[in-house]
């Protein structure tokens, strides 16, 4: 596992503080933590994917943990409360295979309007981060969110899911005959990426790969 951002940040904050007990990156509790600034029941709880299965229209799929409870409130303080912080944090368990021959990156776009009122695409922000880790490029123009939908962690139904997000996106017709990855922080029911990778298909994309931080272990 390459060192992380925030693993080196937290070693050079711990040598200039006085011996914990520090509060964990995480859970925010009161506690000992690691060189990553993880409490032992946080760190226990973070799992690594077992080898996911996709379908078509996408030609692969990489997911990095799975969504326990350290994660999951990761990922919602990132997404929901705008703390930037744990971009990095999230981001070093991402991996673009080698056998992908990626040549570009692309986070799974946002409304306008949802950007607006959240302030950022926190998909985006993995993204640059991810772009770094992997010395590859990314891109924000190549697909776009065009249609504003509900958002899909309200609707359990996948097939409910999938209507909500179907034909909501567009595609910059420079994608052809690219190998893109797209980027996101969860996979669910795979509707939102799954719709992403048609879209890009369409509009000529040679191949189309997936590339998430965490879903629930199914």
């Amino acid at each position: 596992m390459r060192r992380s951002y925030h693993n080196r940040v937290t070693d050079a904050v711990l040598d200039l503080l006085a011996p914990g007990p520090y509060h964990c990156f995480a859970c925010r509790r009161e506690a000992v933590v690691d060189t990553e600034g993880l409490c032992e029941e946080c760190r226990e709880q973070i799992l690594l994917y077992p080898s996911p299965s996709c379908l078509q229209p996408l030609d692969g799929l990489f997911i990095g943990l799975q969504y326990t409870e350290p994660i999951k409130h990761a990922i919602l303080s990132m997404k929901m409360h705008g703390n930037r912080q744990f971009a990095p944090f999230l981001a070093q368990y991402l991996s673009v295979p080698k056998e992908w021959k990626a040549d570009i990156l692309v986070p799974v776009p946002m409304h306008p309007a949802r950007r607006f009122l959240r302030g950022m695409n926190h998909s985006e922000l993995l993204t640059q981060y991810l772009s770094v880790q992997e010395d590859l490029p990314y891109s924000s123009a190549l697909l776009l969110k065009s249609r504003y939908t509900f958002g899909q962690k309200r609707i359990l139904d996948p097939a409910a899911r999938r209507r909500n997000i179907r034909n909501s996106f567009t595609a910059d017709p420079a994608c052809k005959g690219l190998r893109i990855v797209l980027v996101d922080d969860i996979f669910t029911s795979g509707a939102t990426v799954y719709e992403c990778a048609k879209t890009l298909k369409c509009a000529g994309a040679a191949r189309v790969y997936a590339c998430c931080v965490a879903s629930r272990k199914h």
